[in-house]
């Protein structure tokens, strides 16, 4: 097995490599996106009412986060740069959901938790999301070739956008 990708990736947490470093690889692309099901499906499960809603959430994250690189690459004659970029997006995103996961399982466990544990779960999760916000800027930054002022608030702005839409499709399923 080539871990060449997989450090890249890691460096790439730490703004040491840009998602050019990737290989141009379908196959790779394949195998992201299998594990960054897997891992979605792992994160979103404990937090939703049912199956089908995490699936619904995950298709969502998935279809937004291809039109977003496609757009914003599009917009920047940039579009030969979307396999590498959305590798690199992919990637970063499973780690994030990894890491996640402990906090997503302890909050959903039914356990009641202090309110000093609550506010430590709040802070790991908001220190996680600006991580997560200031890697994609720097994805975003290379592969478009812009400041990385504009594409953090490129990367908020889809964040937001993500969280708007997750919860209206989240009400409308709950709803019905």
């Amino acid at each position: 097995m080539n871990y060449q990708p997989i450090l890249i990736i890691v460096r790439m947490l730490g703004l040491l490599s840009a998602p050019q470093d990737l290989p141009y690889s379908p196959s790779l692309l394949l195998r992201l996106l299998a594990v960054y099901v897997v891992t979605g499906m792992m994160v979103l499960i404990p937090g939703v009412n049912d199956l089908f809603t995490a699936v619904a959430l995950l298709l969502l994250d998935l279809v937004l986060l291809f039109a977003f690189l496609k757009f914003c690459l599009y917009t920047r004659n940039h579009s030969e740069r979307f396999l590498q970029t959305l590798l690199a997006c992919l990637g970063v995103g499973i780690f994030f959901q990894l890491l996640a996961l402990p906090l997503v399982l302890v909050l959903n466990s039914g356990v009641e938790t202090s309110q000093a544990n609550s506010a430590l779960g709040g802070l790991f999760y908001l220190m996680l999301v600006s991580w997560q916000i200031t890697i994609i800027a720097h994805i975003l930054r290379h592969a478009m070739n812009m400041l990385m002022g504009l594409t953090l608030l490129l990367s908020f702005s889809y964040l937001l956008v993500a969280i708007f839409l997750s919860n209206q499709i989240t009400a409308y399923l709950a709803a019905s």
